[in-house]
């Protein structure tokens, strides 16, 4: 970034603007979204507004204004920002290639930033057309990585664009909870927590058809929890556009070994643009079934509560990845019972999340509920509560809750013992039938969140408890239906009247 400030003024606020250097406009599509931030420094700056200008581009681009600013005129946008105290990111506008532009036509995008208490300030983006364009070669997919053990990683990437990267090259490198990079480059600065990465700089220029690599691998450390996660990374010119998520002051700490530097690899066709692969270890996780009573008389409807524990000793931990779920539990009710609680698609209620079973009706032979977290660490549990009518008197029935892996993502469960539990029952009253289900009055499945501890979830599913976070979903929703039921009885209509109850609870 370009840092523009005032000439010598009197003291008091003053602006600062940080542009890029150099904005990359390709021949065909669209360009990004250009980055512009301003910094209140010495105090606060009131009515403040920026002006940007792209019009020597004229002819050879058009202009999609995007984020708070307002079109002034062709290529030209206003930009207000009102009081600032300290630094806010301007999200501007993108540009588009007219037919007439060609690779190497340049221009300028200028910028005049002023307020009614701090001097103007101006700044400058270089435009270039037709550019370099920066592809990765995408990381292999690893398994079978020891807990704890160390494994690395080799960044690449070719310049399929038109132009050099003249000035070098950025890499960023980020990745998923669960591993550590070694700081191990000069040229490198890392982030203060272990699992966030680093960027690297290398004044390497990178011709048009050219490729490079790192010319050492990246090494991580999988912590001992770890069964799955990701490593990714970004490349792109110096002074060019960089990531959304890229801010320098995430990285404080300097490696203190020998420069990270680049070597020449045939381009080939293996450079898709996506830096990017999955690691798994061999750690496994215990899954615990958890059962239920069903208690109470003949006739009534009563709550059981059921799901999945995590005894660990590793963590899923793979919610930026592909993966809906942590896995599944089975619920078969107990003979003589019948589970009431299954809602329609769409229904909600209080108080929690999305009704995460199928089939979303009642009286079904069993259920099939998904652990609807895919942070699911050690401790952790993710439960579902059903409502369940007592027909009659089954002597030594049982019911079951089975705990089943995902797939895809298995967590290599070594004690399957304990994956299976008993739902019992304990009814008193009649051993007789009671009335068809038809003639009752329809109850709810309810399922709840309670989150503790720290981590992230994703999906919807019932409650999570323990050691992560609850994996509710940000829309999490619950169902409560009744159902009407026409009956004809002797010559009289009976008609039951069906309720909904909305709500919407978040993560």
């Amino acid at each position: 970034m370009a840092v523009s400030v005032p000439a010598a003024h009197a003291a008091g606020t003053t602006l600062v603007l940080d542009t890029q250097e150099t904005y990359t406009l390709p021949t065909e599509g669209e360009g990004p979204n250009l980055g512009l931030g301003i910094t209140a420094s010495g105090g606060d700056a009131h009515d403040v507004s920026v002006v940007v200008d792209a019009s020597s581009l004229a002819g050879k681009a058009t202009m999609v204004v995007t984020g708070d600013c307002a079109s002034t005129g062709a290529l030209k946008v206003r930009c207000d920002v009102g009081p600032l105290s300290g630094k806010e990111s301007i999200d501007p506008f993108l540009l588009k290639p007219t037919a007439a532009a060609e690779a190497g036509d340049t221009g300028a995008i200028t910028y005049t930033a002023t307020a009614s208490d701090a001097p103007t300030v101006t700044g400058k983006t270089d435009v270039l057309v037709g550019g370099p364009k920066l592809d990765s070669r995408p990381y292999p997919a690893l398994k079978d990585i020891a807990p704890g053990a160390v494994f690395e990683r080799t960044p690449a990437f070719a310049n399929t664009g038109k132009a050099p990267a003249d000035k070098g090259v950025m890499l960023l490198v980020q990745d998923s909870d669960g591993v550590s990079l070694a700081r191990d480059h000069s040229n490198c600065h890392y982030s203060g927590r272990p699992s966030t990465g680093a960027w690297c700089r290398f004044d390497t220029p990178v011709a048009p058809g050219a490729a490079y690599e790192t010319d050492a691998p990246l090494r991580y450390s999988a912590t001992k929890d770890t069964m799955y996660g990701y490593n990714s990374y970004v490349v792109w010119p110096v002074g060019g556009t960089a990531p959304d998520s890229f801010d320098p002051a995430d990285f404080p700490e300097t490696g203190t070994g020998s420069q990270l530097g680049l070597k020449a690899v045939a381009s080939g066709s293996g450079f898709t643009g996506s830096g990017y692969g999955t690691f798994a270890t061999t750690q496994h996780a215990d899954y615990q079934a958890l059962g239920d009573t069903v208690e109470g008389k003949v006739g009534e409807t009563v709550s059981i509560t059921v799901g999945v524990r995590n005894n660990g000793p590793g963590r899923m931990g793979f919610q930026w990845m592909d993966a809906d779920n942590s896995g599944t539990f089975v619920v078969t009710p107990p003979a003589g019972t019948t589970i009431t609680g299954a809602p329609g698609p769409g229904e909600q209620g209080d108080p929690g999340p999305l009704w995460n079973c199928t089939p979303r009706k009642a009286g079904a032979k069993s259920y099939t509920c998904a652990i609807g977290s895919t942070d699911f660490r050690p401790g952790d549990s993710v439960t579902q509560e059903f409502t369940v009518r007592i027909d009659r008197v089954v002597p030594g029935a049982q019911g079951s809750v089975k705990a089943v892996e995902n797939p895809d993502y298995p967590n290599r469960d070594e004690d399957t013992a304990n994956d299976t539990t008993a739902i019992g029952v304990k009814a008193t009253g009649s051993a007789t039938p009671s009335p068809s289900p038809s003639a009752s009055a329809s109850a709810s499945a309810t399922a709840t969140a309670s989150p503790s501890g720290s981590g992230a979830g994703t999906g919807s599913g019932g409650t999570v408890t323990g050691g992560g976070l609850a994996a509710t979903g940000a829309d999490g929703v619950l169902l409560r239906a009744g159902t009407a039921a026409l009956l004809v009885a002797g010559g009289a209509l009976v008609f039951l009247t069906a309720r909904r109850t909305r709500s919407q609870s978040g993560r």
